[in-house]
């Protein structure tokens, strides 16, 4: 008997390269559930994912799925989408091994990662849905919301941004749940960061007296605010002699990074900008910023490098892009969150800190508190607790019944489809037809066929001559009719016929004495 459910956590991607926020707070929430669940990562592939969550000692499974980014899109196309991943091996591939391994329930990150979700439901698999981006309004929006509402059965968001379609679009549903990351104080070790800023900044060629204003994200790319940092940074440079620029992340879109880098270039001030692709260890980085900017175009789910940066006591200037409002509010900082897309509101507030050393040095003192109140690691483990405390009275192993577009009903038993034979067999094996659930017919056949349950009864089969048309009749009749006749022909023809023959035998008898005796004269 296991002493933990098994819980399969599946993570919609595992970068070999880089790590994005997404990945973060999943490692982060794996390590926090590890003392309540036997957690496995289902990763598509190996990558630091996989790696860190391995070196902490949860099993791997490598499984690639197909993403659905027009759920995160809200895109007409969405149903056929989904519709078509259904028919793909990788989705017989998924059904098979949640019908093999069994677990107590299925936890699916993010909103492009629909294929778990409706696999475990349809299995009859409890399943938690993180949604860690707020999905695009659209015409189609309340079809995505849907999808999500049908196969969850508890809807988790990192930030109100992110739950708000739910609540719009499904005001009924009541099992969702606020859960924002957190981070482990141990491994930003506080202690190495003065060590820390002083390497870097020598590193990168900082001086002392200069301020360095960064700019991060895993992915460089036009909704990340690249373009508008850059437009920023120049004008910024032009204006303040000592300010200097850091840029980190992985550029996806190098047209559009050597475009930014051109604004630059143009004006004599590439000098003024340092470039690192990709930074494991944040606690050697964050140190060495003045003042971050976090200019995202779209509505963030959270916004966690604006978290990371209040986190490391440094002054954040930010568009009030989704989530990023909501850390802004709840840091004290929504004087530093302008409306998104205006570059100009942006130069204005990292001009006012520039110019204001002591109330520079005033926000960056507070916002490291300010950080661990709103988001620290007790905040995270009561809510968490919650959502625990929901899954419990859910997370039990129920028979499962499934039947798809013909009437045969199944019994899900040990990874297989049990098919009942007759309505009867299902009745008296101690089932209810309330208890069947429709799923779709590539779910079905992706399970291998179990034996039938129950014993067909065999009726006696009456063998009864066919009814006789009138033809028939007809034609038998005709049939004896020849036959009469033909026999009445070899009758004459031997003497006479059956007739003829009895008169022959009794003139041949010796006639009988007793009768009269005639007087003797």
């Amino acid at each position: 008997m296991r002493s933990k459910p098994q819980l399969y956590v599946f993570s919609h991607i595992c970068s070999p390269t880089y790590v994005t926020g997404a990945e973060k707070l999943l490692l982060f929430m794996l390590q926090e559930l590890k003392p309540y669940f036997a957690c496995t990562l289902v990763v598509p592939n190996n990558g630091y994912l996989s790696e860190r969550a391995a070196a902490a000692g949860i099993p791997i499974f490598v499984l690639p799925v197909p993403l659905a980014v027009s759920l995160y899109l809200a895109q007409s196309h969405l149903l056929d989408e989904l519709h078509q991943f259904r028919s793909t091996p990788e989705y017989a591939a998924l059904v098979q091994l949640l019908a093999d391994r069994r677990p107590d329930a299925v936890l699916v990150n993010t909103s492009v990662h629909p294929m778990p979700a409706i696999a475990a439901k349809e299995l009859g698999i409890p399943v938690v849905w993180m949604l860690m981006e707020t999905i695009r309004r659209t015409a189609f929006t309340a079809q995505a919301v849907g999808i999500i509402d049908q196969y969850a059965d508890w809807i988790v968001g990192i930030s109100e941004s992110t739950l708000e379609p739910i609540q719009s679009n499904c005001p009924h549903r009541r099992e969702w749940l606020l859960l924002p990351p957190s981070w482990n104080p141990q491994e930003l070790q506080p202690a190495s960061w003065p060590k820390h800023r002083e390497r870097r900044r020598a590193s990168l060629a900082i001086k002392p007296n200069q301020q360095l204003i960064g700019f991060i994200a895993s992915s460089i790319y036009e909704n990340k605010g690249y373009l508008a940092f850059m437009e920023l940074a120049v004008e910024v440079a032009g204006r303040y002699p000592n300010a200097m620029f850091l840029l980190i992340g992985n550029p996806v879109d190098p047209p559009l990074f050597e475009a930014g880098l051109d604004l630059a270039r143009n004006k004599g001030l590439l000098d003024r900008f340092r470039w690192i692709r990709f930074e494991e260890q944040i606690e050697s980085v964050y140190p060495a910023f003045d003042m971050l900017v976090v200019p995202s175009l779209t509505s963030e789910g959270f916004g966690l490098t604006a978290l990371e940066g209040i986190l490391f006591g440094k002054p954040v200037v930010a568009f009030a892009a989704g989530g990023l409002a909501e850390i802004m509010r709840a840091t004290g900082n929504q004087a530093y969150a302008v409306p998104t897309g205006y570059v100009r509101g942006l130069i204005a507030k990292v001009s006012e800190l520039l110019d204001d050393r002591m109330q520079m040095e005033a926000v960056a003192s507070r916002n490291s508190h300010a950080a661990e109140m709103a988001y620290g690691l007790a905040a995270y483990r009561s809510r968490l607790m919650k959502l625990l405390d929901a899954m419990n009275f859910k997370v039990q192993g129920l028979p499962h019944l499934m039947r798809g577009s013909t009437p045969t009903v199944y019994l899900f038993d040990n990874g297989k489809r049990r098919p009942f034979v007759s309505d009867t067999a299902l009745l008296e094996a101690g089932y209810t037809f309330e208890q069947v659930k429709q799923v779709d017919d590539a779910t079905l056949m992706a399970l291998p066929l179990g034996e039938p349950i129950g014993t067909l009864a065999v009726q006696p089969v009456l063998l009864m001559a066919p009814p006789v048309s009138s033809a028939s009749r007809k034609l038998r009749g005709s049939l004896r009719a020849r036959r009469s006749s033909r026999s009445r022909r070899r009758g004459r023809q031997s003497g006479g016929g059956s007739r003829s023959r009895n008169r022959r035998k009794q003139a041949s008898r010796p006639r009988k004495s007793g009768g009269r005796r005639s007087r003797r004269r």
